[in-house]
């Protein structure tokens, strides 16, 4: 099982992102962050002088750990984990237009973001809880938590306007609730779902695919009832600690954390497996 998201100061390696022409900072966990200088190109850092984590703000997207985006085609809405702030660009340009944060909005370790219809959901690891933004104006339109959503480190999240998915890491479920009023419609949970540390969780088509980190599985459900299609298991599928997933409702894509760190595409109508894609041979 993995360690919760804890907010402290630690040292943070560099890796730069080139993004429409703008230079954008990544910071990871591994070494210290230098000075930021501003230039025509976009941001650079200088190792000659050191700063605490809390001077990354000067960054101004404010990038600290983003571990997961989402994009209408206009805007891209990135998480940050240590920072508890979601940072929103255009798509287009990579220009800032806001960061949001604050308390009110009980980002606590967020981790997942989604977009439906006109709205933005965070899944927070740390707080058991999701947070639905208005993805027009960054506005906090509700938190949602309780004992009878049964989040257990939500650390996956899916939309479609309609209902909202979000996938429990530690309660080895998922978690349907209405887009519209934030209320449970159902919980998913059950043995024969396979359900192993579910991380990642995405809509294709009228289905639900969910990545079981723990388990080197993907879960295919019916989105319209929950009710379990198949678990696709096996070698021959390179899975390894598979996290992140994505589907356009013709394909599914899988990438694994271990194993060649491949990325496995699969038939979304039969879930066959179409190739394993890695840089290793």
């Amino acid at each position: 099982m993995r360690a919760s998201l804890v907010p402290f100061v630690r040292t943070v390696a560099v890796s730069v992102l080139f993004l429409s022409g703008i230079t954008l900072v990544t910071l990871a966990p591994t070494m210290a962050i230098g000075a930021a200088e501003s230039n025509a190109s976009g941001v650079s850092l200088s190792a000659s002088a050191v700063r605490p984590l809390s001077s990354a703000k000067a960054l101004g997207w404010e990038f600290v750990e983003p571990v997961a985006v989402a994009s209408d085609g206009t805007h891209v809405w990135v998480v940050n984990s240590l920072r508890y702030s979601v940072t929103e660009l255009v798509a287009s340009t990579g220009a800032l237009v806001r960061v949001i944060s604050g308390s009110s909005y009980r980002f606590d370790g967020p981790d997942a973001v989604a977009l439906g219809g006109n709205h933005v959901w965070v899944a927070n690891l740390n707080g058991n809880s999701v947070t639905e933004l208005s993805a027009s104006t960054g506005a906090l339109v509700k938190v949602i938590r309780g004992s009878s959503c049964r989040f257990g480190w939500p650390d996956g999240i899916a939309s479609d306007g309609t209902h909202v998915w979000v996938a429990n890491y530690d309660g080895n479920s998922v978690t349907e609730l209405s887009a519209s009023t934030g209320a449970l419609v159902k919980v998913i949970s059950s043995s024969s779902d396979g359900f192993d540390g579910p991380e990642g969780i995405a809509l294709g088509g009228t289905h639900l695919w969910v990545a079981n980190y723990d388990g080197s599985s993907v879960t295919e459900l019916s989105a319209s009832t929950g009710a379990l299609v198949r678990v696709i298991s096996g070698s021959s599928y390179g899975f390894a600690w598979p996290k992140g997933i994505a589907s356009d409702g013709t394909h599914v894509w899988v990438t694994n954390e271990g194993g060649n760190s491949a990325v496995t595409e699969l038939s979304a109508s039969t879930a066959a497996l179409v190739r394993v894609i890695s840089g290793e041979s």
